[in-house]
């Protein structure tokens, strides 16, 4: 998704710009890390498998996900993540894939090809019959370079991940790398 890394790419330069540091951001306190990353692999391997692996896999992926949120609900970002994937999975859950509008694409000036030729397992194209259609990938972002069609579920993980990024470099546990340090004044005798 395009949009969580222009969004991640600028909170880190924000950060950067306003005195933090990755050092910082990687100090943060967060529990259970590899519930992420094994998230990431459970829907690759659905995503490759496909068929009706896809929608269990996705389910066991979005689990891991909500299971690492609660672990660390009290860092700020992890709220509007979860909230974006719930509205995800809701509306994948209720379909069986993410709608696409075929408006939106062609006004972000993408292909619904692979849609319509079964490539993409996890994406359909929205119709009439589509539940909670409003969640759906309705949202057109025509980037010169990758254009793509998001949904407000993705729009709410992008400015989750931006802000627990932002906030992580500024007041993370770790050292700035370019803070200045506190120069102790000279004993008075």
């Amino acid at each position: 998704m395009v949009l969580a890394g222009v969004a991640l790419l600028i909170a880190v330069v924000l950060g950067w710009l306003t005195g933090g540091s990755l050092d910082r951001l990687g100090a943060m306190p967060m529990r259970s890390r590899r519930l992420v990353w094994s998230a990431f692999a459970v829907q690759a391997a659905a995503t490759l498998i496909g068929g009706p692996v896809y929608p269990l896999g996705l389910a066991v992926s979005a689990g891991l996900v909500a299971w690492f949120l609660l672990h660390n609900r009290g860092i700020r970002g992890t709220g509007l993540i979860a909230l974006g994937l719930l509205a995800n999975a809701l509306v994948v859950g209720l379909n069986g894939a993410m709608p696409v509008s075929v408006d939106a694409a062609g006004r972000a000036g993408t292909t619904t090809q692979h849609i319509l030729s079964g490539e993409d397992p996890r994406h359909e194209l929205a119709d009439r019959n589509t539940r909670l259609g409003f969640l759906g990938d309705v949202i057109p972002l025509p980037a010169p370079r990758w254009p793509e069609v998001v949904s407000p579920g993705d729009i709410l993980v992008a400015a989750g991940l931006a802000q627990l990024v932002l906030l992580g470099m500024r007041t993370g546990r770790g050292p700035a790398k370019h803070a200045r340090r506190a120069i102790a004044p000279a004993p008075v005798v």
